[in-house]
């Protein structure tokens, strides 16, 4: 009995001497870990205590990096970074006076239409997160206006930095071209929380969710749409009403929002095409053929101001003459008369 007692006393010294343990100085909110992004912007909501840290640096493991200053009566923050293409290790370290206090570590996935070479078992692990869901959004909405971002009359804001999407996605008017629905805040126009068939799974996952396939809602603006896919011979991104696969919506630094540059992206998928020569080879004799037909790097002789590229004899959204090809008539070499006259 006596050794019961003295084995309790020493199990009540030691506890009330231990020390609890240290909460963390920084906490991410948003995105969890492994998600996946079908767009390159991500938007970190990081809590911090502003007692203990002073700076948060964001480092992508390509070097690109961000930083946050904290200030002493804030503890929510959010910063937009550009992810890279593949898989992004991204460290989130916080300091005091220069001091690296603390640092934790995200795995995301940038998956792109455009990027091949995946290997799509370990992607399979990555999952997609939307952050307009109530409860990510009552954790912010003590600062940010989370109400459904409607102009009056539906008519373009007078001033964009009032918007209630502005504050947050500023980002997206850094780029060389901006698509219109953009630069004046229509986000709802696209954003309507509908899905489509590509994305059905994810319905109400998100009020802002868009509907992919988009084409029917690009086709709202842009007539044309229901005339390429009527095309004799279409193209498979447009058939299949995914506009987004080679342009960004939201905007781009190329011609057209285009996710690359015309020659570019073509060969993402057509990579064959890639030695400039397929025009020769195509009628039998490549193979013997030093040089071939340029498809770029030369200005365009039927358009000018405009360089020569695949665009010049295809028409990527659709066309009725075969391959594409902007010919007149029944025979496939008419398009050489686009530049070549007699």
């Amino acid at each position: 009995m006596k050794f019961i007692k003295i084995f309790l006393l020493l199990f009540v010294v030691l506890n009330g001497n231990a020390k609890e343990p240290a909460t963390s100085s920084i906490k991410v909110l948003h995105p969890l870990d492994k998600v996946r992004f079908s767009g390159e912007n991500c938007t970190l909501v990081i809590e911090t205590d502003p007692k203990r840290v002073d700076k948060i640096v964001i480092t992508l493991d390509n070097n690109d990096t961000y930083a946050v200053e904290v200030m002493s009566n804030k503890k929510t923050y959010c910063k937009t970074i550009k992810l890279h293409t593949a898989q992004d290790k991204v460290s989130i370290t916080c300091y005091k006076d220069s001091k690296l206090i603390e640092t934790t570590k995200k795995d995301f996935y940038f998956l792109s239409e455009l990027f091949e070479g995946i290997d799509e078992d370990s992607v399979e692990e990555y999952k997609s997160e939307y952050f307009h869901t109530k409860e990510n959004e009552d954790k912010c909405k003590s600062c940010h206006d989370m109400t459904s971002n409607i102009p009056k009359n539906n008519k373009p804001f007078e001033d964009v930095t009032e918007t209630t999407c502005y504050s947050c996605h500023q980002g997206m008017l850094k780029t060389k071209n901006t698509h219109a629905p953009v630069s004046n805040w229509l986000c709802t126009e696209c954003h309507n929380g509908k899905p489509g068939e590509y994305n059905m799974d994810d319905g109400g996952a998100s009020k802002y969710l868009a509907p992919d396939p988009i084409a029917e809602t690009c086709g709202n603006c842009h007539d044309d749409v229901d005339t390429w896919q009527a095309s004799k011979y279409g193209h498979g991104a447009v058939n299949d009403g995914r506009c987004e696969r080679c342009h960004n919506p939201h905007g781009s630094d190329n011609e057209f929002f285009l996710r690359k540059p015309i020659w570019e992206l073509c060969v993402t998928c057509h990579a064959e095409k890639a030695d400039g020569k397929h025009v020769i080879s195509s009628i039998g004799f490549g193979q013997t053929t030093t040089g071939g037909h340029p498809t770029k790097n030369r200005k365009d002789p039927a358009r000018p101001g405009r360089d020569l590229t695949c665009t010049s004899c295809h028409n990527p959204h659709g066309s009725r003459g075969t391959m594409l090809l902007r010919m007149k008539g029944s025979l496939p070499f008419s398009v050489c008369s686009r530049c070549h006259k007699k």
